[in-house]
C-alpha cells in the first residue's frame, strides 16, 4: 500500500497521536483503506511489549513478518490454548476434535424418534446435530451457563409460532447443560473444540500479559472475546468497519459499538481500488447511515459494469454451486474459497432426506424426506431453501456432487473462483461478478414486520458492501441491486 497521498497520511497520524495520548482507541477503517499499515505505524510509535489479535491463523502469521518484534502476533484461540492446555491439563485431542452429532449420539442414549411439548418430532440424529449447533452459540456467548437463546430455530423449526419454540427451546436447554458438564469431564470422550478451550479461558477471568493490544476484524468479535477485552486493564485498539459486521447470524457483536473507548477515528481512503466503485459503495454506506464518503485511490481506474471476471460472489451456498456449474459448462477451470466440503456436506444431505434419513445440516434439519423440503420452499418462511431446492431439481444431487469434484484443488490453477460473500471477506479480484442471489435477501425482507424489516436490509447491505468492495478494477452487479440503489453502470462511461 502506497501512503504518497496527503489526506491517508493525515488519517493514520491522527491514529498515532490519539494512540500515544493514552486510553483506547476505535478505529474506523472502510474496505481496503490500509488498516494493517496503520497498525504497523501505532507499533512502531510505542516500542513496549505488544499483542497483535487477528481473525484467522494465516493473517496473524504475515503479520508476524512485518511487525516490529516487539510485537506478538496471534489468533486468540491461540493465547486461549496455550493457557487452558497449560492450568486445566486437559490432552490435546480434548481440546482440538470438534463436536459431532455422532459423538454427542453416543455419550448420550437417546430415542430413536423424540417428541416434545411444542408438537415437534426429530429424530435422534437430527436432534443431536440441534445440540451441536446449540451448544457452539453458548460457547461464544458470554453467559456461563447454556440458556434458551442459544437453541438455534433452523429448518423444520421455522414452522413454529412462537409460543411453540419457546417451549421447544426450554427443553432443549436442559439438555444442553448436560452436555456442557459432559465436555468438561476429563474422562469423557466429548471434545470441548477450539470454542470449548477459548470459553474456559474466558471464564478463568485471564489477565493482559502485554502493555497494549491491537484486535484486528473487531466488528466480528462474538460476545465470549468482548467480555474479556473489557475486563482487561491495559490499553486496547479496536480496528475493523462497523459496515462489514456479516457474522452475526453465528454470534458476532458489533464490538466497535459495545466496546468502551476513549478515543475515535477514520480511515476513509481506499487503496484497493479506483472513485467509480468507492462512489457506489458509498451509497450503500450512506443506506447504512454513514455519513463520511468512502474515497477511492485517484490513480485507479475502475468501473461497475460489465466484467469478465475473475471471481464469481454469491450470497448463498446454492448460488455456488450453481456458478461451478456454469463454468464448468463453460471449460472454465474454477476453485471455490475454501474448498467444496461445505457444499458437499449439504448436498449429501439432500441424498440422505431423499432416502426419508434424517438431515443433520442446518437447512435440512428435521424434515420428514424431500417431499416435505419441496412443500416448506414455497411458504414465505422457506425462501432460504428455495434456491437448493429449484438447483436439485433441475440439476440432481448426484450430478453436482460429481460437478464439484471437477473443482481445482487450488486457487492458483483456476481461471475463475467463485465464493460466497462471507467466505470472501479479507479476500480481493481484479474483476468481480456479484450473483443475481443477492437481492433475493431485500425481497424476503419485504414481507416482514417494519421493525424486522429494517435489520434484515441493513443486513443484507452490509453483506453486499463486503462483495462489492473485493473488486479492484470492475464489480458486475445484478441488475435490480444497482437500481434498488440508484448505482449507475460506468462501463461506457470508462471503457467506450
Amino acid at each position: 500500500m502506497s501512503t504518497s497521498s496527503v489526506r491517508p497520511v493525515v488519517e493514520q497520524r491522527l491514529a498515532v497521536d490519539l494512540f500515544l495520548g493514552g486510553g483506547n482507541l476505535r478505529i474506523d477503517a472502510f474496505a481496503g483503506t490500509g488498516k494493517t499499515t496503520t497498525l504497523r505505524l501505532l507499533a512502531e510509535s510505542k516500542p513496549y511489549r505488544a499483542l497483535y489479535l487477528a481473525f484467522n491463523r494465516s493473517i496473524a502469521i504475515e503479520a508476524q513478518q512485518s511487525f516490529p518484534s516487539h510485537v506478538k502476533c496471534a489468533t486468540t484461540h491461540s493465547v486461549a490454548f496455550g493457557a487452558v492446555r497449560k492450568s486445566l491439563g486437559y490432552p490435546e485431542w480434548k481440546l482440538t476434535e470438534s463436536l459431532s452429532p455422532n459423538l454427542i449420539l453416543r455419550a448420550f442414549r437417546l430415542p430413536e424418534t423424540i417428541t416434545f411439548h411444542s408438537g415437534v418430532v426429530l429424530e435422534q440424529r437430527s436432534y443431536a446435530a440441534i445440540l451441536r449447533d446449540g451448544i457452539k452459540r453458548f460457547l461464544q456467548s458470554s453467559d456461563e451457563v447454556p440458556k434458551a437463546v442459544h437453541v438455534p430455530c433452523y429448518g423444520v423449526l421455522d414452522r413454529l409460532t412462537l409460543e411453540q419454540f419457546d417451549s421447544f427451546a426450554k427443553q432443549v436447554t436442559e439438555h444442553l447443560g448436560y452436555l456442557w458438564g459432559s465436555m468438561l469431564e476429563h474422562s469423557s470422550g466429548l471434545p470441548l473444540g477450539h470454542d470449548g478451550y477459548l470459553k474456559l479461558w474466558a471464564l478463568s477471568n485471564p489477565k493482559a500479559t502485554a502493555d497494549y493490544i491491537m484486535v484486528d476484524e473487531a466488528q466480528d468479535l462474538n460476545p465470549v472475546l468482548l467480555e474479556v477485552l473489557n475486563r482487561f486493564k491495559c490499553q486496547i485498539v479496536y480496528v475493523g468497519d462497523v459496515h462489514q459486521q456479516i457474522y452475526e447470524w453465528r454470534g458476532a457483536v458489533n464490538a466497535m459499538e459495545q466496546a468502551h473507548t476513549r478515543h475515535r477515528c477514520l480511515l476513509s481512503q481506499s487503496f484497493r481500488f479506483g472513485p467509480e466503485i468507492a462512489a457506489a459503495a458509498t451509497i450503500v454506506l450512506r443506506s447504512l447511515g454513514a455519513r463520511e464518503a468512502l474515497r477511492g485511490a485517484p490513480t485507479l481506474i475502475s468501473h461497475i459494469g460489465r466484467v469478465r471476471p475473475n471471481a464469481l460472489l454469491s450470497r448463498t451456498n446454492a448460488g455456488v454451486i450453481a456458478n461451478v456449474l456454469r463454468c464448468l459448462a463453460r471449460n472454465l477451470r474454477c476453485a471455490v474459497v475454501g474448498g467444496t466440503s461445505e457444499l458437499e456436506r449439504i448436498l449429501t444431505d439432500v441424498q440422505r432426506v431423499k432416502q426419508d434419513q434424517p438431515g443433520q445440516s442446518p437447512e435440512l434439519v428435521g424434515f420428514q424426506g424431500w417431499k416435505d423440503v419441496m412443500s416448506f420452499s414455497t411458504r414465505p418462511e422457506g425462501e432460504g431453501l428455495r434456491a437448493l431446492v429449484s438447483l436439485v431439481q433441475e440439476h440432481d444431487e448426484t450430478r453436482m456432487l460429481r460437478a464439484l469434484s471437477q473443482c481445482e484443488q487450488s486457487e492458483s490453477t483456476a481461471q475463475v473462483i467463485c465464493s460466497t460473500a462471507h467466505r470472501a471477506k479479507g479476500r480481493e479480484w481484479n474483476y468481480v461478478h456479484l450473483d443475481s442471489d443477492f437481492e433475493a435477501g431485500f425481497g424476503r425482507a419485504a414481507r416482514l414486520a417494519p421493525a424486522e424489516r429494517a435489520k434484515v436490509i441493513a443486513s443484507e447491505a452490509r453483506l453486499l458492501y463486503v462483495a462489492m468492495t473485493r473488486a479492484r478494477l470492475g464489480v458486475q452487479l445484478p441488475r435490480q441491486i444497482a437500481k434498488r440503489f440508484g448505482i449507475r453502470n460506468t462501463t461506457t462511461d470508462i471503457l467506450g
